[in-house]
């Protein structure tokens, strides 16, 4: 009925389909694979920080001590590390163990931290 004119319509057109579908594919599974990978390096970069980062705040309190000749207050961390109010202070108490680090209330109401391995260096 329709002759030899559409016998190559009808051999190429699948041929096309399947290239069409086998790319569209391709281009979907490759973009899936670089959200994965993206996802997977986000991830790790993460877990890095979060275990890198008390251990370079507590260095920056340390240090701040050694500075201040053994003796801080949450306000000298605050100003001296950029940290928050609560953050600071959550910070130094993780450190308050009475061998290393000790909090003191004076009189006035006013808490300071002393370190006292730092304090013997400068006594000394």
């Amino acid at each position: 009925m329709f002759g030899f004119g559409f016998f190559p319509f009808f051999f190429l057109m699948p041929l096309i389909l399947v290239v069409v579908i086998a790319r569209a594919a391709s281009g979907a599974f490759r973009s899936w694979r670089r959200y994965e990978l993206e996802e997977e390096h986000d991830t790790r970069l993460h877990q890095r920080e979060a275990q890198r980062a008390p251990h370079t705040d507590e260095a920056a309190i340390f240090k701040l001590a050694y500075r201040l000749k053994g003796r801080l207050t949450v306000s000298d961390i605050v100003v001296e590390t950029g940290l928050g109010v609560d953050e600071s202070e959550r910070l130094v108490e993780s450190l308050v163990d009475n061998v290393r680090v000790r909090m003191e209330i004076d009189d006035r109401g006013i808490v300071t931290y002393e370190f006292p391995e730092i304090i013997r260096r400068f006594e000394a």
